[in-house]
């Protein structure tokens, strides 16, 4: 392109020149819609015009504006002001006229409305009512966003004719608006943005602070740290995740749960996660600082991706459950204290030993009898049988619901255990069946006293006491 084709269609005169650049001036300077209004003033007040509007589309239906804002007013007896943000204007009622403006990059002149053919009676009703003859409205089109994003209108009391130097201006003026206010606004939704990126990361970093548990998030590939939360640093004892620039696997060292041994850094989640893409979890004991020991960890990693589906990070969560274990390690020594001594005293309840005498005990047995019961038996029996210095032990088998080989056998033990502490047994309570069943399995109770009742076995104790006086 050469300096003459680069040169405007229209000589501009020194004078418009200058004002043009003060307009641009004033535009590029510009930290508001009065500012930016205030700045196209410069030219267009001189031609005339009693009022002028700046309108900024607001909503749209496909890529036509159906809605606009005044969001700035100037007129003839009063400086720009700022208008109301909260009014909208149907353009697709009363000013249906902004059919003309709409889709257009150059500025729309209705020079005399009366006569103008393409404003209707209605238009022409209002426009005399409010006093005005004349417009230019000047379409601001940006090429940035692809559509007018606004408009400024100029309001004349009497028809009003254009040189073609004030239409040249007037596109130019409409076109530079439309720029500067295309930025503005792209800088405002901009900085809104960055300003809703800092409230999701101060809402993101307030809610890692308070969580209960552990976060971490290492970086793809390399491993590197990206972000931990404070409660996951103070678990593992250190105020800072890696030292030195270590990575994870490499400032920490673990072992398989409740061992003494290593745990390769391949087997963590988090790593594996990292080589997989998967999510993975597990628990650990670490090896803390700050004098806290060994610490066991509860794991659980998973896989952060982009929109694209790529992992670009893994984050693991992470519960320290030393303290839950010990408490969980000492509730079950305590159920298992609780059980032994439950079924001891219930093996003494079921085992009674009676002192009927100064020399005579009785056992009343009730229930079943296996081998531990039995023991069990026998250990009461002598225990007693020592500590009274007993001279008979009635075993009384009322509630004894069967016989067998078992029962037969706790019997003949716990009779040939006191006789050997010079206790001579009496068995009472032999009902008929057990009596059957005894003599069918060939038990020999030979050397045994036996008894009906209970109080037979309590009277033959008391004639032999009576006779070995």
């Amino acid at each position: 392109m050469t300096h003459a084709d680069a040169r405007p269609a229209v000589e501009l005169s020194t004078s418009t020149a200058h004002i043009l650049a003060t307009a641009f001036t004033g535009l590029a300077e510009a930290r508001s819609e009065v500012d930016l209004l205030n700045a196209v003033l410069v030219y267009l007040r001189p031609l005339g015009p009693f009022a002028a509007d700046l309108l900024l589309t607001t909503v749209f239906a496909g890529n036509v504006p159906t809605h606009a804002r005044i969001v700035a007013h100037w007129s003839e007896s009063e400086p720009v002001e700022a208008c109301p943000r909260d009014i909208d204007i149907d353009l697709g009622s009363h000013l249906s006229i902004s059919q003309l403006w709409y889709d257009q990059s150059t500025p729309v002149l209705l020079e005399d409305i009366a006569a103008d053919p393409r404003c209707d009676d209605a238009y022409r009703r209002h426009m005399v009512a409010i006093g005005v003859a004349a417009q230019a409205m000047l379409p601001l089109h940006s090429e940035a966003v692809g559509r007018v994003i606004g408009v400024v209108v100029l309001h004349f009391r009497a028809p009003r004719q254009f040189t073609s130097e004030e239409r040249y201006v007037l596109k130019t003026l409409s076109c530079g608006l439309a720029s500067f206010l295309a930025s503005r606004r792209l800088l405002a939704e901009r900085e809104e943005s960055l300003r809703q990126a800092e409230r999701q990361r101060q809402m993101l970093q307030a809610v890692l602070e308070n969580l209960p548990v552990g976060v971490y998030l290492a970086e793809a590939g390399t491993h590197k740290p990206l972000l931990a939360n404070r409660i996951g640093v103070e678990t593992l004892g250190k105020s800072r995740v890696e030292p030195d620039g270590k990575v994870y696997y490499e400032a920490y060292t673990t072992y398989r749960q409740g061992t003494t041994e290593p745990l390769p850094f391949t087997e963590l989640p988090l790593y594996q996660t990292l080589a997989t893409g998967e999510p993975r979890t597990g628990v650990v004991d670490v090896v803390s600082t700050e004098g806290r020991g060994i610490v066991t960890l509860e794991l659980s990693a998973a896989p952060v991706r982009d929109d694209g589906g790529a992992m670009f990070a893994a984050v693991v969560v992470y519960l320290d459950v030393t303290e839950r274990n010990r408490i969980d390690a000492e509730r079950t020594q305590i159920r298992d204290e609780l059980i032994r001594t439950q079924a001891q005293a219930l093996a003494e309840r079921s085992t009674p030993l009676i002192p009927l005498g100064d020399d005579l005990v009785a056992m009343p047995l009730v229930g079943a009898l296996d081998g531990p019961r039995a023991d069990q038996i026998i250990e009461v029996l002598l225990a007693g049988c020592a500590a009274r210095k007993a001279r008979w032990a009635i075993l009384d088998v009322t509630g004894v619901p069967h016989a067998d080989t078992a029962v037969a056998g706790a019997l003949l033990r716990a009779a040939a255990a006191v006789r050997l502490l010079g206790v001579e047994p009496i068995l009472t309570g032999i009902r008929p069946d057990v009596a059957r069943t005894l003599v069918g399995l060939d038990v020999d109770l030979r050397g045994v006293v036996t008894l009906s009742t209970l109080q037979e076995g309590i009277q033959y104790a008391a004639r032999t006491q009576g006779r070995s006086r």
